[in-house]
């Protein structure tokens, strides 16, 4: 059965400008907890599958980044990051990421703060970078993830 994909990003969607530490000992201080309870209610409510999108992705081993996800609380399977092809230019990377699948996702969604998708804007949910993920952006994931 093909999955439904969540594409992360980190800043400004697992955290916000207000929550940021001011002497961070890496990624887990930068996943706020009110953010991870979001992202949980969205992988419970959906059965999504994370890929990480954020440039954290290219600072530590994968499987770091997914001890630190759990290790902040999150419930969210993480199963891969997208390609390192174009920085400024995040959609090319999850074009890059999709069209390397055998098998499509069923549905997806990209949660970011910055980057425009010009290939699917309607598969873009952009959050704030004040709030991060936050409820108000729960409907329009969930909507994207529906079966």
């Amino acid at each position: 059965m093909a999955r439904k994909v969540i594409f992360l990003d980190i800043d400004g969607v697992m955290n916000s400008f207000s929550t940021r530490p001011q002497d961070p000992r890496g990624l887990v201080d930068f996943l706020d907890p009110a953010n991870v309870a979001v992202l949980n209610a969205v992988v419970e409510g959906s059965g999504a599958v994370v890929v990480v999108t954020s440039t954290w992705r290219l600072t530590m081993p994968f499987a770091e980044l997914r001890a630190t996800f759990a290790a902040a609380g999150c419930v969210a399977e993480i199963v891969d990051v997208t390609p390192d092809i174009d920085g400024p230019r995040r959609g090319v990377e999850v074009e890059a990421w999709l069209a390397a699948q055998v098998e499509a996702p069923a549905r997806f969604v990209v949660i970011d703060d910055d980057f425009e998708m010009p290939a699917f804007p309607e598969k873009l949910v952009r959050t704030r970078k004040l709030h991060g993920l936050c409820a108000r952006d729960v409907p329009a994931v969930l909507a994207l993830l529906a079966d």
